[in-house]
């Protein structure tokens, strides 16, 4: 079983997940190889920063292996990276299954740094003016330069683990 943990508007996987993970009405624990929902957990009504805290906690008390979520704001943040070492996936404006079945296709970005962090949002290169490598979920770093097209690393000879 892979338990994730996935921000959500309300208590199904037809929701959508929230821009902001401040913003999240309900965290569903998930197996990701099959989609069960496997317990929700209800926001506490408390204002946004205290709610964000909560949900975080509640993904490390669950012992998820990654959160499917909007952009984090530094205390989410550092509980869930920092405390914790979950994985961190953007799924904004998705549908909580779709976001799903896009992470375990390796096609979700993953959240690197917290809104106004001092390192890369969203492992996008375009999005970086770092001199460091991106690896954006495929299993190799394109590098600096990166176009975040695997198919020219398949032509360049590089193992692509799409």
């Amino acid at each position: 079983m892979l338990k994730v943990a996935v921000a959500a508007f309300g208590p199904a996987l037809d929701q959508l997940v929230p821009e902001r993970f401040e913003d999240t009405v309900c965290l569903l624990i998930v197996d990701a190889e099959t989609d069960a929902i496997l317990d929700v957990v209800e926001g506490t009504g408390e204002e946004p920063l205290a709610q964000s805290l909560f949900f975080s906690q509640k993904v490390a008390d669950f012992d998820c292996e990654a959160i499917l979520c909007g952009e984090l704001e530094q205390q989410a943040f550092a509980v869930l990276a920092e405390e914790n070492c979950i994985t961190r996936y953007l799924a904004s404006g998705l549908g909580v299954q779709e976001s799903i079945h896009l992470m375990n296709a390796y096609a979700l970005p993953l959240i690197t740094d917290y809104v106004g962090g001092s390192g890369c949002p969203d492992n996008d290169p375009a999005n970086c003016a770092h001199d460091h490598d991106h690896d954006h979920g495929h299993g190799h770093d394109h590098g600096v330069d990166c176009d975040g097209d695997c198919n020219n690393c398949a032509e360049r000879g590089e193992e692509v683990n799409a």
